[in-house]
């Protein structure tokens, strides 16, 4: 009776622990299938990203014979890509694991010419987006998670609407004092974002305390990553608090990784940098009168995509300097050139590409100051605190009476 219980407990205990493995391999079956999913994803995204910038801006040629992807998984040896983790100077902590081996592995193997686009389009952004970031105090080697954000493209907008090559939400844009209407969208400024990233970031880790975990909160929220650490129990590190992240944020650490690793040794993986047509001397005039990129574009004899590559925060191709003054950026001889040429660039076809296309009048009221009557006021002394004319309020809005105004009126102030 005794060896018969024994028995039947022996192979209960078999049965269970049989069911345990059997589940285990099917949740590791599962996440599996949810890892190359979304890495499947990330490849396509990624080729949308460079094909657009790419072919459409005429960024330069390559030979794709040089590059040939690899996509049968043998082209690393985790030995020496660990080592070569180990050897990095930085203050991220990094460590090599199976999930992180995936992600290198689509840089420098699956994506070769991809990754040779960016590498390319790095040696334009990456010198001055490090002054950015020693200026604020914020690791430099911070400036790779373009890559994993954008693929380096500030005109990249994500489906839930993130913007720019550091794919900022509007709201967060505009906490980090980016300007976004229909004119401009300074989250597709890489200089003005770039600064806002770096502010973000470092607030991040001041939360944090961990560059696992602010890099995470970039990308989820800091909401999303205090949420995590509780439901882990408490734990203070990105690894800890990874299972409880949302399945998007727990890959965007490893892939920010991945991206550090691909730029410090992308040459160990026959991978060159792509020969773009970026101009690399620029400099920036500051515009004080509303003006159209197409009328910079005729006078100076300069290609429009050019142009709109140098300047891609203008929506519209219009800078709307009716009231604020706002960046050109221009190669640094065609600096000299419209310094030269300035009047006539304001006078080339300006009514075509303003008055025509009713550009002139929304300007003016996206742009214009507003004041609310008071008991008392008058118009004669509202325009002379605002240094305009009677004649200039009233026509600006339309007003027959200059003589009657009611309290709470609301009266757009012409332009200066």
């Amino acid at each position: 009776m005794k060896k018969t219980i024994y028995l039947s407990i022996c192979l209960l205990f078999t049965t269970t622990i049989f069911a345990q493995e059997d589940q285990q391999n099917s949740i590791n079956s599962l996440e599996l299938q949810i890892d190359e999913a979304f890495q499947e994803k990330m490849l396509k995204e990624m080729d949308a990203l460079l094909d657009l910038w790419y072919i459409k801006k005429q960024m330069g040629s390559m030979n794709a014979g040089m590059l040939n992807d690899n996509n049968s998984g043998d082209c690393l040896i985790d030995s020496v890509v660990r080592s070569r983790l180990e050897n990095l100077t930085t203050v991220i902590p990094l460590t090599y694991n199976y999930d992180i081996r995936n992600k290198i592995e689509l840089y420098v193997c699956k994506r070769k010419r991809s990754s040779s686009i960016i590498l390319g389009l790095s040696q334009y952004y990456y010198p001055w987006m490090r002054e950015i970031f020693d200026k604020h105090g914020v690791p430099e080697e911070l400036i790779y998670l373009t890559i994993v954000e954008s693929a380096l493209n500030p005109t990249a907008v994500s489906r839930a609407g993130a913007t720019g090559i550091w794919q900022f939400m509007y709201r967060t844009g505009k906490t980090y004092q980016l300007e976004v209407n229909t004119f401009v969208d300074d989250r597709r400024d890489p200089f003005k974002a770039t600064d806002a990233a770096a502010r973000h970031l470092r607030d991040l880790y001041n939360i944090f305390n961990d560059w696992g975990l602010a890099i995470s909160a970039y990308n989820c929220g800091a909401g999303g990553v205090r949420k995590a650490i509780a439901r882990s129990g408490g734990k203070t590190d990105f690894w800890g608090v990874k299972p409880f992240l949302p399945r998007e944020t727990q890959n965007y650490f490893p892939y920010y990784i991945a991206a550090l690793y691909l730029v410090n040794y992308h040459h160990e993986h026959g991978i060159p940098f792509a020969n773009l047509t970026i101009p690399f001397a620029v400099d920036t005039i500051m515009i004080t009168k509303e003006l159209h990129l197409q009328q910079v574009a005729d006078v100076l004899e300069i290609d429009i995509e050019e142009l709109k590559i140098l300047n891609p925060q203008y929506k519209k191709m219009v800078i709307p300097a009716v009231k604020d003054s706002y960046p050109l950026r221009l190669k640094n001889a065609d600096i000299l050139r419209f310094i030269a040429l300035e009047d006539s660039v304001y006078r080339h076809n300006h009514e075509g590409h303003f008055a025509a296309m009713k550009i002139h009048e929304e300007l003016l009221v996206q742009t214009a100051d507003v004041y609310i009557v008071r008991k008392g006021d008058t118009l004669g002394a509202i325009a002379a605190r605002h240094r305009t004319t009677v004649r200039k309020l009233a026509d600006y809005n339309n007003l027959r009476n200059t003589h009657s105004l009611s309290v709470g009126q609301r009266l757009r102030i012409p332009p200066r």
